[in-house]
């Protein structure tokens, strides 16, 4: 704990405990009152105090609530109070309300604050200073309170600590308290009618999926009709609506909207009652409107008493009254709340109803009073919700007694239900209330307090850890062994924390006057978390164990040096002349490219010697500066003699053999260097502030006239630190470069569990280096790129930031999280039930506190750079490969398999081998450089998320080209238990010549010929391949019949679409995913075919036309013989049927991001969740692909590759089984000709799934063309009656495909056999 007396007050001399009671007593009396007139302190009185204040509003109390909510920490926050939600996928999905907004929100609350709704009496009102005769909205006052709070009320032993509250903070608390209710209420179903939502119950008494209509007239126990007011009151009250009142709700559909009218339209159902036990609607007109749901006669008639046309018949309001209606009647209409597009109309009602009835709300219950004025103050007062962030154990109901008698209030019209007269039951929706209170206050950004009390809880984190700090990290290193610095001291430490934590404020008595601190207005202080979020201080602390590494790995290890030690060779020796600069940089010419005048003038006449250097027995001594006329040259460090060698100039790397002018060594505990770096430091905390009439911590150092004065002052010890976390806070908390913002990846970091080594690499780059991604040009090289704009060693300072996280109990004090919320609570949309805490295939921090420090395993990929990031993927692809092939067997065995009439064999056109050859090319190379297959690579790149997109990957694959073992797509889908040959065009509603791209991407796309003629090969399908042809030569096409096995082609069959012919049908699917249509084969041809080449671009690679060619895609492609070239040539194309698969995935699958769904979070969400709910991929297959008719097997296929992907390498298995006959050869199909009735014969179904393990031909020769497979000869149909009851599993889709054949055809093969018979037997229809 930091020491209390610093807050501004020491405690009296203790003499005795009885003693203490009476001072302790005193105190609050004896106090003194502030200096300031804008400050006074509550105090604790019998009588409440006076709650006047709240409705003072003036000016400049509105102006300083404006200024806090349009700050940007708090606007980037709004959009998480104005989200709608929708349930889908079982889950619930955020989107930016349509009918709420922010803008809207705020015109009519500060309209509210400033005129409010008049009264027409100066007796009736909000009361208080501003609120005579006027409802008004509270916005506090412009005093600064003093209060005194407890951290944690469920901790006795935690001292009060004084806080400062600003005036307008009660009207911000306030606000919060009515956003907490209109979210609920209003936003979160983006409507303005109550919706039908309570269900009936069964005799059990769990809900049904049944809504009574007359819940219109009360839901929840309550009765709207019924819902009057009080006796001095009635004349406001709305008189009972005619029974003949038809109402619907508006914009609403389904049994989800209300609607009351006579019994001759919504008759009574007497099956169908609500709680109270209405069967009708009449007169149940006075349901909840508005985003506070405004409801019942009394409300809406004091609505219409006060802002409609009521008020203005009688005076009190005109037509120039802002925010009011005289040209509606609410009772007689009362559903004109909504009928409007104008949000100010339903914000008006709202924060008129809060203004009256909220704000206003007074009730005796027996001998206790709920005000709710005081109640706010007191709220407020009390640290507002302190516990969320302190209390490690909650009572739920007493520290929320605040909002939960706020929503008790709002939802049944009491503060203490369950028993309120009119709403008998509880308050509905209670938690969701509570939790959006949270939501608010901290998006809200209040308690400002919190911005100050994190910054302890940082503080108080690391001085609990002092002991093992001093014993563990503040450590030097010598060849005699490990010894605790003298140099680097804790105490120093954190003073030096303490005062670039907490910019010095004159106005809160929470800063100790007798300290200065670091402030500039250019710079934010030393980030010490988020205020705003349970456990945000792990920001802060990351943050310092960063800070704190990065100095053990430059100066603290190194012999407790203060002064940067002469370690670089040039030719095996140490020139004299590193004081230059070393390993290529020149530290006098590292000039401010922002402001070059803030950089130091070099003094040539400057004469300096560091004060530290190595103290090993035969090291180096000390760097050295001064002019020629007194060193003339320079040689080098002999360490045989131990002393210079001067007789010949010996030159650094730089070529320089003297060491005029070059006092700019690294200094300080990160190693402060070059004339801009002490330039800067002189510019904000030196001599040079002081000068132009700035703060400065240290006025009478020049930093530029004696930089030496950082490690040889008389306030070295402050010094060594503080010029450290000066620069931290100047370029490693400011940095945002080239997509690497440290704020953000921090955070992202922390909420990781903080492992991420590569991370840590980038932020030890950027204090050694300049920037995140080395070779960096700010390093100071003379000659570019030099050694200096590399790290020494990034491992190194990995090592030491886990053994910092580890030694500050980091890894165990804070739980994982996703991030991206400041709630510190979980928000509505996280997880409630059933949620992982840490991912289950994840790297886990210590469960208990080893002997020593961690052993940490370093991943083998180096960080990024421009000139090393093709190495970095390699090394990673690499990685991945290794992994994947000590899986071979099980992966040949069950990955790379296909379904064929003997069972599941191993597939001869996709293997392991061909899928990783083609991978490395577009996970490492990607297109160029930029569009990568993901496995995991980049700088925030993660080998789970990898394997897991491989995993989806080849879970479609096996839906597609792979379980068929085809490369081009097979004739499936049937229309009236026929095969349309004009499939071809497209199955499952689509037409693949229509399939346009983007209008970005229009250019890429195929041109469709007409007369173009092809014809697939399929191997093992019973049903024809698919041709195109030009309707001189097929007019029309028929079908294939599978019941018969025959083609007939006697008269037009059309496909689902209607076409019957097949011009220019020729992009049906191609490739391990059966990749299709004029864009996605067009695209292909675009990346990476002849209009590549022809551009010139680098990933030109087929000299193929694949729009003109699209065969080409599944078999190696020939180009005749030219009278330039004499010999025909082939190009080998075996590749790209893995190739166009992988571009579609990393094109559009990877980068598919739509709405609320986009991939690469679900995989993330996925990996980071504990690879359980695997619900995404349903989404995948419905969102993405537009495939969810096979979405269970692709969903059970992704099951079983991580399975295989994410269990230890298995023994290896034979990837053949001995089959049980050998299948005999069948003729392939003829070239394309007249298509009449005769019956072909066909081999096996491509669409049975089979379960019994693989049988294939040992001795089976090659197969001459790659993309070929040998067809089974067919077997003759077995007779069975189809009449007979079908299998339960069998899927709707096939049975009623089936069902539309024709009753004559009663015999089908059930067994064993060819083609369409093995369907009806099938478990599953994949297309």
């Amino acid at each position: 704990m930091i020491d209390e007396t610093k807050r501004g007050g020491a405690w009296a001399s203790i003499v005795s405990m009885a003693l203490t009671a009476i001072i302790l007593l005193a105190l609050p009396m004896l106090a003194s009152p502030q200096s300031s007139t804008a400050t006074e302190r509550a105090t604790q009185s019998t009588s409440p105090p006076s709650t006047d204040f709240l409705t003072s509003n003036s000016l400049s109390t509105i102006q300083s609530l404006e200024r806090h909510l349009f700050s940007p920490k708090v606007q980037n926050e709004m959009e998480r109070i104005f989200q709608s939600r929708v349930e889908y996928d079982g889950k619930l999905h955020t989107f930016p309300s349509f009918k709420y907004t922010f803008q809207g929100f705020w015109r009519n609350w500060k309209r509210m604050m400033k005129d409010g709704i008049p009264t027409g009496s100066s007796g009736v009102g909000s009361g208080g200073v501003g609120g005579e005769g006027k409802f008004v909205l509270f916005a506090g006052d412009e005093n600064e309170r003093i209060v005194d709070v407890t951290r944690d009320p469920r901790n006795p032993h935690h001292a009060k600590i004084p806080i400062t509250v600003f005036g307008y903070e009660y009207g911000l608390a306030n606000m919060a308290a009515f956003l907490s209710q209109v979210m609920v209420d209003g936003i979160y179903d983006d409507a303005c009618d109550e919706s039908n939502e309570q269900a009936m119950l069964d005799r059990g008494g769990n809900p049904t999926n049944s809504f009574p209509m007359s819940n219109a007239c009360g839901q929840y126990n309550s009765s709207y009709a019924d819902m009057t007011c009080p006796p001095s009151e009635k004349n406001m009250e709305c008189p009972p609506l005619s029974p003949q009142k038809t109402i619907e709700a508006s914009f609403s559909t389904g049994k989800t909207g209300l609607k009351c009218g006579p019994t001759s339209i919504y008759p009574s159902a007497r099956n169908q009652k609500n709680d109270k036990g209405r069967t009708d609607v009449e007169g149940c007109c006075w349901w909840g409107r508005g985003p506070l749901h405004t409801k019942g006669l009394c409300s809406m008639g004091k609505v219409n008493y006060y802002m409609g046309v009521k008020a203005f018949n009688e005076g009190r309001i005109t037509l120039n009254t802002p925010g009011v209606f005289p040209d509606i009647d609410f009772c007689d209409t009362p559903e004109a709340v909504c009928l409007t597009t104008d949000e100010d109309r339903m914000w008006s009602v709202a924060m008129f109803e809060w203004a009256e009835r909220i704000q206003q709300y007074r009730s005796a219950d027996g001998s206790s009073i709920w005000n709710y004025k005081e109640k706010l103050a007191d709220f407020v007062n009390g640290g507002m919700n302190m516990f969320e962030y302190y209390s490690d154990e909650v009572d739920t109901d007493r520290d929320n007694s605040f909002i939960h008698a706020v929503s008790s209030i709002v939802d049944r019209g009491c503060h203490n239900a369950p028993h309120c007269f009119y709403s008998g039951g509880p308050v509905n929706k209670l938690p969701l209330r509570r939790i959006a209170f949270t939501v608010a206050l901290s998006a809200l950004n209040i308690p400002t307090m919190r911005t100050e009390l994190v910054v302890e809880q940082a503080l108080d984190h690391l001085k609990s850890k002092q002991d093992r700090i001093e014993k563990n990290l503040l450590l030097y290193k010598t060849k005699q062994g490990i010894f605790p610095s003298q140099r680097y001291k804790f105490d120093d430490l954190f003073d030096a924390l303490y005062r670039f934590s907490r910019p010095y404020d004159a106005t809160d008595t929470s800063y100790p006057t007798n300290i200065t601190y670091f402030y500039s207005p250019d710079h934010p202080p030393l980030y010490m978390g988020n205020p705003y979020m349970k456990h945000g201080h792990k920001y802060g602390l990351s943050n310092i164990a960063l800070f704190l590494s990065n100095a053990m790995e430059l100066s603290i290890e190194k012999d407790e040096t203060c002064d940067e030690l002469n370690e670089h060779e040039v030719s095996g020796k140490l020139p004299i002349s590193n004081s230059c600069g070393q390993r290529g940089i020149s530290y006098q010419d590292m000039a401010c490219s922002d402001d070059p005048d803030m950089a130091c003038p070099v003094d040539t006449n400057m004469y300096i010697t560091a004060v530290t250097a190595e103290r090993a027995f035969g090291a180096a001594p000390a760097l050295q500066c001064g002019p020629k006329y007194r060193i003339p040259s320079t040689g080098y460090w002999d360490f045989e003699a131990m002393q210079e060698s001067n007789q010949v100039a010996y030159a650094n790397m730089n070529a320089r053999v003297d060491v005029e002018g070059c006092c700019w060594w690294a200094r300080g505990v990160l190693q402060t260097k070059g004339t801009c770096g002490f330039g800067r430091l002189n510019y904000y905390l030196g001599k040079r502030a002081t000068d132009e009439g700035r703060e400065s911590l240290f006025p009478e150092i020049d930093f530029c006239s004696n930089p030496e004065s950082v490690c040889g002052s008389q306030f070295k010890n402050e010094l060594i630190w503080m010029s450290g976390l000066f620069e931290w806070i100047d370029r490693i908390q400011t940095y945002d470069f080239l997509g690497f913002n440290y704020m953000e990846q921090l955070h992202a970091f922390a909420d990781g569990g903080m492992k991420d080594d590569v991370f840590i690499k980038h932020v030890g780059a950027i204090v050694q280096t300049g920037c995140h991604n080395p070779p960096c040009k700010s390093a100071g090289c003379l000659d570019f790129p030099c050694d200096g704009a590399y790290p020494v060693d990034e491992n190194a300072g990995v090592r030491k930031a886990f053994r910092t996280f580890f030694e500050l109990n980091l890894w165990n004090s804070f739980p994982e999280s996703d991030g991206g919320s400041n709630t510190p609570t979980p928000a509505p949309t996280q997880c409630q039930v059933n949620c992982t805490e840490v991912p289950s295939l994840s790297p886990l921090p210590p469960t208990a506190t080893p002997s020593n420090a961690p052993v940490v395993i370093l991943s083998s990929v180096p960080s990024e750079s421009p000139t090393r990031v093709m190495d970095s993927r390699i090394a990673h692809f690499e990685d991945v490969s290794r992994y994947l092939k000590r899986r071979r067997a099980l992966i040949d065995s069950d990955i790379f398999v296909s379904e064929t009439n003997s069972g599941r064999a191993q597939s001869r056109l996709y293997t392991l081998d061909g899928f990783l050859n083609t991978l490395q090319e577009l996970a490492t190379e990607g297109v160029d450089e930029k569009m990568v297959f993901y496995i995991g690579q980049g700088k925030v790149g993660n080998f789970e998320h990898g394997l897991v997109n491989i995993a989806l990957f080849l879970a479609h694959a096996m839906t597609r080209g792979i379980l068929w073992d085809t490369c081009e797509e097979v004739n499936h889908h049937l229309v009236d238990g026929k095969l349309p040959l004009s499939n071809a065009c497209g199955q499952q509603g689509r037409s693949y010549s229509d399939d346009m791209c983007p209008q970005a991407d229009a250019a890429m796309e195929c041109a469709v010929d007409s007369s173009m003629v092809l014809q697939a090969f399929v191997g093992i399908s019973g049903s024809p391949p698919f041709f195109c042809a030009d309707t001189s030569t097929h007019p029309f096409t028929g079908y294939y019949d599978p019941l018969s096995d025959s083609t007939v082609s006697s008269a037009p069959f059309a496909n689902e679409l209607g076409r019957t012919d097949v011009a220019g049908c020729c992009f049906w699917g191609r490739g391990i995913l059966l990749t299709q249509g004029i864009c996605d084969i067009g695209r292909f041809n675009h990346v990476y075919g002849l209009p590549a080449l022809m551009d010139g671009r680098s990933s030109g690679r087929y000299n193929i036309d694949f729009c003109s060619h699209p065969e080409a895609l599944c078999s190696d492609f020939e180009i005749p013989a030219t009278d330039f070239n004499k010999f025909t040539t082939t190009i080998d194309t075996s590749e790209v049927r893995y190739l166009i698969g992988l571009l579609y995935w990393a094109d559009y699958v990877q980068d598919y991001n739509w709405g609320y769904w986009n991939y690469m979070e679900k995989i993330k969400l996925f990996v980071d969740g504990g690879m359980k709910d695997d619900s995404f991929v349903d989404g995948f297959s419905e969102i993405v692909i537009d495939s969810s008719r096979d979405g269970a097997l692709r969903k059970a296929n992704f099951k079983k590759v991580l399975e295989i992907l994410f269990m230890k390498a298995p023994t290896p298995l034979p990837t053949t089984i001995s089959p049980s006959k050998r299948p005999t050869s069948k003729p392939t199909w003829a070239p394309i000709g007249p298509l009449d009735g005769a019956s072909n014969a066909v081999g096996g179904n491509p669409l049975q799934p089979g379960t019994v393990p693989g049988e294939q031909d040992p001795g089976a020769g090659p197969i001459s063309n790659p993309n070929q497979q040998p067809a089974s000869t067919p077997n003759r149909p077995v007779l069975i009656d189809i009449s007979a009851p079908r299998p339960n599993n069998l899927p709707s889709n096939t049975i009623k495909d089936l069902s539309q054949i024709s009753s004559s055809a009663t015999h089908i093969i059930c067994s064993s056999g060819p083609v369409w018979a093995l369907l009806i037997c099938s478990i599953c229809c994949l297309f």
